[in-house]
Parts: C-alpha cells; sequence; structure tokens
C-alpha cells in the first residue's frame, strides 16, 4: 500500500461475510466497554489541569538534566584536582591518569561539559611536566599523548550520548503530545471512523506527518480506506482498495504482518517500481500492520520528510499503532453496542410514529427522519409500480445533498434486470447485506459512466436491503447505505432492517387503502348528498308569518345513506313540520323515508291536528316496510298564523324554543312510540311571540362527540342561533358542532329552524 501526499494507511480486518442472504439473525448482545471512564470521569477544569500538568513536567526533565550535568561536571573536576593534588604531593608524575577526570563527566554530562573538563585535564598534564621538570622528556610526552587521547574519546562518547539522548528526548515529547492530543480527540469517540480520523489528524499535525492514512483488511483480503489526511491526486485513487495479494507496500506489509520503513523515495521506488513518479517529492514511508492475538486488523501507512525519523523511532512508531490497534478494536465494540441499542430504540419508535398518520407521503417522510443519520447514512425506499422500481424517498443526513440526490432520481432508472440490489431482492423477496461493497460490485450497479462517477464519489462504504412485503406480495425494496460515516452492517442489522421494512409496509399500506377509501368516501358523499337531495325538497323561505331554513349535512359514514328526514306542508291557517329519523341506514333507509314524507304531505293536508296526522302516518306505513322492527321517529309541529303551536313527538327529541329575549327552553312534552309501532301521541302546546324561533334537529346534533369520545353539549351553540341572522344562523351551529368535534361529524344531521314573523 502506498501512502499518498500525507498518508498514514491503517488497514483494519473486520470479519464480515460478502454477502448474505435474508433471514440470517445474530444477537445484539450488549457489550459495554468503558473507553472513557479514566479520563471523561473527570471534571473539565481537572482535564484542563491534566493536560496542563502533562506538559508542565516538560520543563521540569529539563531542569532537572541540567542539574544531573552540572554535578557529574563538578566531580569530574573534583577528581582532576585530586588527581593533581597526588602528583605534586607525592613527586610521582601520573599526568596520563588526568583523562579519568574526562571519562568520568562522559558517562552523565554533555559534550560542552566533557570538553571543558578534558581540556583542564590536557592543561594540567602540560603543567605536571614542568613541576617535575621532564616537559618534552619521552617518559612525559607517553603520558600527554594517552591523556590527549582518553580526552578525545570521552569528548566522542559525550557527543554520541548527546544525539541519543536529544532522539531519547524528542521521542518522549512527541509521544506526550500525542497521548495528550488522542486523550481528549478520542474520549468521545464511538466509531472506527471517529477514531481513525481523530488519530490521523492528530499524527499530521503533531508528528509532522506529510499524510496518514487507516484501511481496514476485510474478509476478502482487500485493504479499503477508512481515513486519508494529505491524499494526493486522482493518481491516489488506485490506493482507496489494495487486495492483500497486491505489490504494493501496504499489501505487502499487511500480508507479512511486518513493519516496513523506507527512508527515501529512492528507497520506495526500488523495491516498487510501479510506484515511480507517484510522490512528487522525496519522503519517507513507514507501514505498520494493527496487530492483536496474531490477527492483523488494519494498517497505519505514515509518510515524513526525509530523516524526520530515523530508525531509532521506529519502536515508537510500533507503539503507537498498538496504541491506534486499541482503540479501533474498542470502537468497534461500541459500535456494536450502540448499533444493537439503537435497533431496539428505533423499532419501538416506528411502531409510534408510523400509524399516527394516514397521509401517504408522511409516511415516507417519517421513513427517512427514523433512519438517517442514527442507522443510515443514506435511505432510499423504492416502490413497484408497472413492473419498475419508482424511487419514492431518498435521505442522506445532509439536506442539500438530498435535494442533489432528488434531483437524480429520473435521471438514472433503477435496472430491473440487476443481478443483486433492490431489483433481486423485490424478486426473490429475500434480504441482501453487504458488510463492504467492492469496487466491481459499484461498476456494476451504475447504469452509465455518468452514474458510476457519481457513486464513487459518494464513498458508499456498506449496504443493506430488505423487500418490503404487504398484503399483496413484495411492494418495493428499503434500502440503507453507509458512506462517510465509515460504519459496517452486520448479520444483526438484517433482521432488524426486515421488522423495520414491516412497519413501513403496513404503514404504507394502511395509508395507501384509507387513501383509496377517502377517495371513494368522497364519491359515495356527493352520491348519498345527490339522494337526500331528491327526496328532502327545499321549502319555501316563508310560509305565512313563519320563516323558514333548513340544513341537512350528510356522514355518509361507510357508503350508508343515512334515514333523516324533514318536510313542511301549508295548512290552510297554519304550517305544518316534520322532522325525523328512520332507523338504519342505506337505500331502505331512503326509500322508508320517501313513504314517511308522502303520508305526512298527504294527511298533514287534512283537518285533524298534529296528533292526528301522527296516528294517520303510524297506519299508512307499515305495508311498506321491509322489516317488522322497522321504525321512524319524528316530532311534528303545526304553527298558526297567530303564533299558537302544537308538538306532538313519537320517540324523537323535543324541539328548542328561543325566544326573541334570549331565553332557550326545550319544549316540554310527553313522547309516544315511534311511527309503525302503534302511536297514541299527546298534544303539547305553546305560543310564539314575535322573533321567538323553534329548532327541530335529528339526534346527529346531541350524539357528537369531541375528540375524546365525549358527548358534546350543544346548549352553548344556541344564544348563537337565536340571536344570529336568520339565513345563515343554522351554518353557524353546524361549524360550531364541527369544530368541537375536531373531525367531520359522524352522523347525520338534519335542522328546521322556524321563525315567527308576523311583520
Amino acid at each position: 500500500m502506498a501512502a499518498s501526499d500525507g498518508c498514514v494507511t491503517v488497514p483494519v480486518r473486520v470479519r464480515f461475510p460478502a454477502v448474505r442472504m435474508r433471514r440470517s439473525v445474530a444477537s445484539t448482545g450488549s457489550a459495554s466497554l468503558p473507553i472513557r471512564r479514566a479520563f471523561a470521569a473527570t471534571a473539565p477544569r481537572e482535564r484542563a489541569q491534566t493536560l496542563r500538568g502533562s506538559q508542565d513536567p516538560g520543563v521540569r526533565p529539563m531542569q532537572t538534566r541540567v542539574d544531573v550535568e552540572r554535578e557529574w561536571w563538578l566531580a569530574g573536576v573534583l577528581l582532576l584536582v585530586v588527581l593533581v593534588a597526588l602528583d605534586v604531593l607525592l613527586g610521582h608524575q601520573i599526568n596520563g591518569a588526568y583523562a579519568g577526570a574526562a571519562v568520568l563527566t562522559a558517562t552523565n554530562a554533555g559534550v560542552r561539559r566533557t570538553a571543558s573538563v578534558a581540556g583542564l585535564a590536557v592543561l594540567a598534564s602540560v603543567a605536571s611536566g614542568v613541576w617535575n621538570a621532564n616537559l618534552g622528556g619521552a617518559e612525559w610526552a607517553i603520558r600527554f599523548a594517552a591523556c590527549v587521547l582518553i580526552c578525545g574519546l570521552a569528548v566522542a562518547v559525550a557527543s554520541v550520548n548527546d544525539r541519543r539522548r536529544s532522539r531519547l528526548e524528542r521521542t518522549t515529547e512527541l509521544a506526550q503530545r500525542v497521548l495528550d492530543a488522542l486523550a481528549v480527540e478520542l474520549t468521545g469517540a464511538r466509531t472506527v471512523k471517529e477514531v481513525a480520523d481523530g488519530f490521523v489528524g492528530h499524527a499530521v499535525a503533531t508528528l509532522g506527518a506529510t499524510s496518514a492514512m487507516v484501511l481496514t483488511l476485510d474478509a476478502d483480503d482487500v485493504l479499503r480506506t477508512v481515513t486519508w489526511h494529505g491524499r494526493g491526486g486522482t493518481g491516489a485513487d488506485q490506493f482507496q482498495e489494495v487486495p492483500l495479494s497486491g505489490n504494493l507496500p501496504g499489501a505487502v506489509a499487511a500480508r507479512e504482518g511486518a513493519d516496513l520503513h523506507y527512508r527515501s523515495r529512492a528507497e520506495i521506488v526500488s523495491a516498487f517500481p510501479a510506484l515511480a513518479g507517484y510522490y512528487p517529492t522525496d519522503r519517507s514511508l513507514h507501514l505498520l500492520p494493527l496487530h492483536r492475538d496474531a490477527t492483523t486488523h488494519g494498517l497505519l501507512a505514515l509518510t515524513f520528510p526525509p530523516d524526520l525519523f530515523t530508525p531509532a523511532e521506529d519502536g515508537f512508531l510500533h507503539s503507537l499503532a498498538g496504541a491506534l490497534t486499541s482503540a479501533i478494536l474498542r470502537a468497534e465494540e461500541l459500535q456494536d453496542h450502540d448499533a444493537a441499542t439503537q435497533r431496539i430504540a428505533l423499532l419501538a419508535e416506528a411502531s409510534m410514529t408510523l400509524s399516527r398518520s394516514l397521509d401517504l407521503e408522511t409516511t415516507l417522510a417519517e421513513v427517512g427522519r427514523l433512519l438517517v443519520p442514527r442507522f443510515a447514512d443514506w435511505c432510499l425506499l423504492q416502490l413497484l409500480r408497472d413492473g419498475q422500481l419508482e424511487t419514492v424517498t431518498v435521505q442522506h443526513r445532509d439536506p442539500d445533498t438530498t435535494e442533489w440526490a432528488r434531483s437524480l432520481t429520473s435521471a438514472f432508472p433503477t435496472r430491473m434486470d440487476a443481478p443483486t440490489g433492490a431489483p433481486n431482492v423485490v424478486r426473490t423477496g429475500q434480504s441482501e447485506i453487504y458488510p463492504f461493497l467492492p469496487a466491481e460490485l459499484v461498476e456494476a450497479s451504475a447504469v452509465s459512466p455518468e452514474h458510476l462517477a457519481i457513486l464513487q464519489r459518494l464513498g458508499f462504504t456498506s449496504a443493506i436491503v430488505a423487500p418490503l412485503t404487504g398484503r399483496d406480495g413484495v411492494v418495493g425494496a428499503l434500502t440503507l447505505i453507509h458512506a462517510e460515516s465509515g460504519r459496517r452492517y452486520q448479520d444483526a442489522d438484517v433482521a432488524f432492517l426486515e421488522e423495520m421494512a414491516d412497519r413501513v409496509a403496513l404503514a404504507l399500506d394502511t395509508a395507501a387503502t384509507f387513501q383509496d377509501q377517502s377517495q371513494r368516501l368522497a364519491g359515495v358523499t356527493l352520491v348519498a348528498e345527490a339522494a337526500q337531495r331528491a327526496i328532502l325538497a327545499q321549502p319555501p323561505a316563508r310560509i305565512g308569518p313563519v320563516s323558514l331554513s333548513v340544513r341537512y349535512l350528510s356522514a355518509a359514514a361507510e357508503a350508508q345513506v343515512g334515514g333523516d328526514l324533514y318536510e313542511v306542508v301549508p295548512a290552510g291557517s297554519s304550517v305544518r313540520l316534520l322532522v325525523g329519523d328512520v332507523r338504519g341506514k342505506g337505500l331502505s333507509a331512503v326509500r322508508t323515508a320517501t313513504v314517511v314524507l308522502g303520508e305526512f304531505r298527504a294527511a298533514a293536508a287534512g283537518p285533524g291536528d298534529v296528533a292526528t296526522v301522527a296516528r294517520e302516518i303510524d297506519r299508512r306505513i307499515p305495508p311498506y316496510l321491509l322489516d317488522t322492527e322497522e321504525f321512524v321517529t319524528a316530532v311534528l309541529v303545526d304553527i298558526a298564523h297567530d303564533g299558537h303551536f302544537q308538538v306532538v313527538s313519537c320517540g324523537h327529541p323535543a324541539p328548542v324554543l328561543l325566544t326573541a329575549q334570549g331565553d332557550i327552553e326545550e319544549v316540554e312534552l310527553d313522547s309516544s312510540p315511534p311511527l309503525s309501532l302503534g302511536v297514541n301521541p299527546l298534544t303539547a302546546h305553546g305560543k310564539l311571540a314575535p322573533g321567538d324561533r323553534l329548532l327541530l334537529f335529528t339526534d346527529g346534533m346531541i350524539e357528537a362527540r369531541s375528540p375524546t369520545g365525549e358527548f358534546i353539549n350543544p346548549a352553548p351553540f344556541l344564544p348563537a342561533l337565536a340571536r344570529g341572522e336568520f339565513n345563515s344562523a343554522l351554518d353557524a351551529l353546524l361549524a360550531s358542532l364541527t369544530q368541537a368535534a375536531g373531525h367531520r361529524l359522524d352522523d347525520d344531521i338534519a335542522l328546521l329552524l322556524a321563525c315567527y314573523d308576523p311583520n
């Protein structure tokens, strides 16, 4: 594997099956990884102090080092003084031994302090020849030469020690800086992608890498890029996926399980001629397999400017790769745990939210909201229409990207003969999972070169497809894709998505059924209202001194026409009113209502009072009824031109008197059985003053229910009916009832309002 301009490669082996078919169910488990306990448990201020503490001691070791060197320099000087004193006091020349002071100093002091002691030793050796009176003699010369040689060696050793110490201090400082940075960065990392991004970002910034790359080693023995900082131009595309059998640096390192270090571009090209011309500038390349328990989980690839990292620091890089391996393995466990938790939570939420709306578009939008970004970077929902998969939902975590993708759906239709993906899932009814997406599979999915370029740019990493199975079979497919998050789907996700797809299919089927029924119901409502209007003629606006207004509202529930009815008949010096309700619904109810209205018109024209009219209707209608248990409730009113009125009730709610003064009273009367069951009603009497109104109604007005299921009390709406403009008063009453119900009223309502207005 080759790291591009500033590349660090980390192949991570994740053992996934290439493609798994439906019903591969794995245990979700509940692994708990306390990756953040030690650091995240501290308060922010304490963490800041911890970080500062990791840097402040950097000054302390330096100061300690100066103190140690000073002590060893003083020891060297003291030894030289002792040796000179012995030479003078004993009268025995030992000037060659003066070099021992330089040797002592060199053991733990730097080259400058060692050189200073060595210089003093050489000068003392010359002085020894003076006080021993043999300066220039052969014996003195031999000892002097030995002193100079040993001092030179001591200085050379000190110089080597200095270089080693500097490299050690640099490595220690780098390690501390990297660990400090990663301690904060990786505290909140819960995915492999987040760990790799955090590590690579700090490797470039802290270590001075020109590029850094992390790759995973998948079950098909292909290294796939997780993250790449310092990526080169288009030539780097060839390293997005690297077969383990290939002849590239990363493949060799991962295959052999050994660190590889190339100190220059010339070394890289010598070992891998195919990379000639790839690197624009000279650099070193370091490839570090990520090992744990004899298994290669991935690869870290780093490039540095030449000579920035020497062989002495290879061990540090190896340790760095080990730390990254541990972090990645912990992140994988966290991913699994989080995914299991998300699966449970999403299924519970889907069960609640998908049933809230019966609108098809709302349901489709809810599917994308549920799954993105918590369980996917992309969500596609396709429905089978006329033998072709039509994409009805595309959702990405970024709204702008979502809109862009939706604009392309019609440009790249799905190939129904595709051997994999949604077309195959729809054909077979079995789910497909792709823990990783090989380049050849992406190429096979493209319908054109332009389409392929778009797919490659999106960087899909993993996918899962499940069928949408409705009551009539497979109706579509639900596809989830991971891309920039770097996450991978596993076997346990298949069972989850199938359960989610079942819920989605049920919700879509319910919404489609409701939509179809709503359209049919709208048509039936028009038919029902037309049928009612055909038998319920609009009365005159005024008969004698009585003004009249009627309203009929058809619920047409379940395509059943109601049997509510009303009629107005002039009778000499009075006007006679009827409001009733036929038991049952449908065409039989309409037929019965027609019979009752006809018999009322005939009986109301006769000379008897309203009780007589009721008995006459009761006598005449039984032969026309299809069911012996069929009956009709009714209230009959006779309003004379002088304002006197009569009322009888046959099992029907009593009228309401609305006085001109604003009083609201229910007319008191005794109720007899409904019509057709044998009636002998008692007549109630009253008198209307000018401006008084009388409201006749069916039970739909008093049996309307609120959203909580309780009966709505219409009394608060009646004062407005008494005072309001006469011709629109009933409209206002119906609007108030509908608003209180929160939806279209569930039962038919017939309303008849009469106002005594002799003027």
